[in-house]
């Protein structure tokens, strides 16, 4: 990865943290770019796990983003299976902004950004 496209992605990062901080999550932000989740999110008993993504083109659907992201559903579900609590992929683009998906041990589904 280009040092160019890690600061975007970077920046992806800080829009998805200070959306759940709105929200009125506390965030941790990872620092490492191996790392299965950007984000770990805790609001009073609630908490959720997010993995970032900025593209420059919008996915038309839920099967484009399984099949376009299948190795970080992979690893997404391997964190809701140790985890057992909410797991989530964000996607943005430019064009779009958010769409947000959350990782079953079976796939995944869009939700809406109030579910998000």
């Amino acid at each position: 990865m280009s040092r160019r496209n890690a600061t975007r992605g970077r920046r992806v990062e800080f829009l998805a943290r200070d959306r759940l901080r709105d929200r009125g999550f506390c965030v941790i932000m990872s620092t490492g770019s191996r790392t299965p989740v950007d984000l770990v999110a805790g609001k009073h008993r609630e908490v959720v796990f997010v993995q970032t993504r900025r593209l420059r083109r919008p996915v038309s659907d839920v099967h484009a983003v399984a099949a376009r992201f299948r190795n970080d559903i992979v690893r997404l579900q391997g964190v809701y299976r140790r985890a057992e609590l909410p797991v989530q992929l964000w996607i943005y683009t430019d064009r779009e902004g958010w769409r947000f998906f959350t990782v079953h041990a079976g796939g995944v589904a869009e939700v809406s950004g109030d579910d998000a």
